[in-house]
């Protein structure tokens, strides 16, 4: 018997068993990202119901760049100043992390939601991957 043949063949196995085994980590870890993604987006959804419901008896639109709009007992909201978009950062306690999120009308009728996960000051944006629809 060829001792080569085996060894190259147990090579083999070995290779493909790390591999599958890489696979299955960067699975893992977009998993979680696509997890971790979509409960912010929820969040974001929540916290902009509650900003609609409030809208009604305040001025949102006359507050400055980074003003309290309100607070509850799960997410702050604040006013985040955009050339082309509205925008509303939120804090959320649970999570403790930042969210964004923007709205652009266009034309013809074109509206765009934008979510975005952020720091404290809500300039950095890393859009969302999520699974829900809009």
């Amino acid at each position: 018997m060829d001792w080569s043949i085996l060894v190259v063949l147990a090579l083999l196995g070995a290779f493909f068993l790390w591999r599958q085994s890489k696979n299955k980590e960067k699975a893992q870890a977009a998993n979680e990202r696509l997890e971790r993604d979509t409960r912010m987006y929820r969040n974001i959804k929540a916290g902009m119901r509650e900003y609609h419901f409030r809208e009604r008896d305040n001025n949102f639109w006359k507050a400055k760049d980074g003003e309290l709009l309100f607070e509850t007992a799960h997410l702050t909201a604040f006013h985040v100043s955009h050339p082309a978009e509205s925008r509303v950062g939120f804090y959320f306690k649970d999570l403790d992390e930042f969210g964004l999120y923007g709205f652009f009308a266009g034309n013809d009728d074109d509206v765009f939601h934008s979510y975005y996960r952020t720091d404290r000051t809500f300039q950095q944006e890393e859009m969302l991957l999520t699974n829900d629809e809009d």
